[in-house]
């Protein structure tokens, strides 16, 4: 197994025994479906001595070589192949060893595999459709392996001398990557290793009644900790009885002082080990034990860290709080992390990017959070220091642009704060804190969009100083802004004309009244409603302010005043409505304020059903049979003249339009 040469050695190069039996390999022996026929054989379940257990396993190892290589000769089209550029002897002491510097052309021109560590490639001078293009006579199937470069060059150790006589092309065809074989062949062949592990995985306890390496002291469902117990019944449903011993074996063997030792899970394929190994990995997830877990293959990896994340993500109750204890490192190149959106957030490079951007000075968490504070202390003075740009922007058009804006930093360096940092560097209570400071913003942006305030009111709420006056007010804008309205008992008529059928007062901390009524807007061809924050201010002042509102409401043609009435109810809440211009706009609607609501509402989304008598009228037919039976006699009442209550499917939900 050539551990004579020692400059191979000093190269880490170990695995030249399995290379060099690669190299051995006709075609003719690559092609063999039964090359390795009747020299695997089945693998005892006692062993004894070490040795022999290692190398038990040695002809599978070498079957399985084979039959990789043989299956890459099947896709030998679609192989990814690159040309060779130049080929640099490698001065050796052992002339047999065959090692070369190769220069390829680069990716970015008409090639785009590029050699790998541990990839076998296969030398040509044409680019192979088939296995008999490997086996021509010149060449004679020759292969290569390649091995860690220095300086961005590549080394490769080829099974005969390359030759590029004539000035002919050579190109380098991808076969298949040992990397996970040789790694296995090393640790098999090795005479030095610490074989301690293996040993005490070999020494099965007779008296153990979980079939070895437990603990007796230990191993108990009673006595498994409470982080785990508590939630047990629901984490270990999907197991059957082998799963969950094995997994409350492990949880067991973390917190034992009784002895060091090991757990040893195996099973035939489809037994269910990786999502035994899953479980075991959210268990002491959750007993906050520190878990390395190591894969022969990236593959392995992936679906075991897959297993997990989709275990970890179904017992999250805040957010993604808890992801940054889970860390996926590699190659990102090579595990081809970009097709895993899944696994992206838990992967290390990734996640030094994301908290790069949020720990920036410039640009982080501190910056956003300092302008969202100086945003909701002062926007005046925002809006008076604002851009040149922005000058032609109303006052309200800049702090929604701006709430919007700066929130989105906010939200993104929050989130990505309490899910990717570890659970020790960020506490459950700052958490909470965090998600609630977001739904407040989110809510103040749901108010912007559909509340408009005064110049008057933005002056009186900056003179109020009582911290308290401003919570209630904002709590009940927001409320107003969800659908919330005072219960008919608790109004109160404030003024008399017009303004008495639009103005609402609500108090605010017994001392002050706010002002608000539903406006309504024109955008393009629509007629929106809106909530209009007239003011906040003492029940005295409120004279005043209804000699103003009464002349500006006289400005207003029936039919906006009927719309600025029109109530849409959906479930509690009130919800804004949105009509045509043109058909609240006719002289018919000027008229009669109820066919301001039957016009539009009746070519909105009133569906046929099947006809009643036909003694009914066909327009109070089409009505009421597009209600549940419920809502059928309140369209009843209102063809008999009571209360005028519509309802009236809107884009496919179902919601009550009322005239009051």
């Amino acid at each position: 197994m050539d551990h004579q040469e020692t400059s191979v050695e000093k190269e880490g190069v170990a695995d030249s025994g399995l290379i060099d039996l690669v190299f051995s390999w006709s075609m003719e022996d690559v092609l063999n479906r039964n090359l390795y026929k009747n020299q695997v054989t089945e693998i005892p379940d006692t062993f004894s001595t070490v040795t022999s257990y290692m190398k038990t396993f040695i002809p599978s190892l070498v079957e399985e070589t084979h039959a990789d290589l043989l299956s890459s000769m099947e896709t030998l089209p679609q192989a990814p192949t690159c040309e060779i550029l130049a080929v640099k002897p490698k001065r050796h002491k052992n002339a047999k060893d065959f090692s070369y510097v190769i220069i390829i052309r680069g990716s970015g021109e008409a090639e785009n595999y590029e050699p790998q560590t541990g990839d076998l490639i296969a030398l040509t001078d044409i680019r192979p459709t088939c296995s008999d293009h490997l086996n021509r006579l010149r060449d004679s199937y020759l292969i290569a392996y390649v091995r860690p470069g220095r300086d961005n060059r590549l080394f490769i150790r080829s099974s005969k001398p390359v030759s590029r006589g004539g000035g002919r092309k050579l190109f380098a065809v991808f076969l298949i990557n040992m990397t996970t074989n040789v790694r296995i062949w090393k640790a098999l062949i090795s005479e030095k290793a610490n074989t301690n592990i293996i040993k005490n995985v070999l020494q099965v306890q007779p008296n153990s009644s979980q079939g070895g390496n437990s603990c007796s002291i230990c191993f108990s469902k009673k006595k498994c900790s409470a982080a785990v117990s508590n939630r047990w019944p629901s984490m270990g449903s999907d197991l059957n009885d082998s799963q969950e011993a094995a997994v409350l074996n492990c949880i067991n063997l973390s917190k034992c002082t009784h002895q060091n030792t090991i757990k040893l899970i195996w099973g035939p394929p489809g037994t269910g080990k990786t999502k035994t190994v899953a479980m075991s990995l959210l268990a002491l997830s959750k007993l906050k034990c520190r878990t390395l877990t190591c894969a022969p293959t990236n593959v392995a990896l992936l679906e075991v860290t897959a297993r997990l994340l989709g275990l970890i993500n179904q017992s999250l109750d805040y957010g993604k709080y808890g992801l940054g204890d889970i860390i996926l490192f590699g190659n990102g190149e090579r595990m081809k992390i970009d097709n895993y959106d899944d696994l992206v957030e838990v992967f290390l490079d990734y996640r030094i990017e994301i908290l790069a951007q949020c720990f920036n000075p410039g640009t982080g968490w501190k910056h956003w959070l300092e302008s969202m504070i100086g945003l909701l202390e002062d926007p005046q003075k925002k809006y008076s220091t604002r851009d040149d740009e922005n000058d032609f922007q109303t006052f309200e058009e800049f702090v929604r642009e701006k709430l919007n804006s700066v929130g989105e930093h906010v939200e993104f360096c929050m989130v990505n704060l309490y899910t990717h940092l570890p659970t020790s560097c960020i506490s459950l209570e700052v958490v909470t804190d965090m998600i609630g400071a977001l739904d407040l913003l989110n809510s103040l942006k749901s108010l912007l969009r559909e509340v408009c305030f005064t110049n008057e009111f933005q002056n009186s709420i900056q003179k109020i100083k009582d911290t308290e006056i401003h919570r209630e007010v904002v709590s009940l804008l927001t409320k107003l802004a969800n659908g919330w309205r005072q219960s008919r008992k608790n109004k109160t008529t404030i003024v008399h004309g017009t303004c008495a059928q639009v103005l609402q007062k609500y108090k605010v901390k017994g001392l002050l009244n706010l002002i608000w009524s539903v406006d309504v807007l024109q955008e393009n061809s629509d007629y929106v409603q809106v909530l209009k924050i007239w003011d906040v201010l003492p029940v005295s002042d409120t004279p005043e302010l209804d000699k103003r509102l009464e002349n500006m409401f006289r400005s207003y043609t029936t039919a906006e005043m009927n719309i600025c009435l029109l109530r849409c109810v959906d479930g509690d809440a009130v919800v804004p409505i949105r009509m045509p211009v043109d058909s609240s706009s006719s002289h018919e609607a000027e008229a009669d304020p109820v066919q301001v609501l039957s016009k539009p509402l009746s070519s909105l989304s009133l569906k046929d059903e099947p006809q009643t008598s036909s003694s009914e009228p066909q327009s109070h037919r089409k009505t009421k049979n597009n209600m549940p039976r419920k809502q059928r006699k309140y369209a009843t009442k209102f063809q008999r003249g009571a209360p005028s209550i519509i309802y009236v499917d809107l884009e496919g939900c179902g919601h009550y339009y009322i005239m009051s």
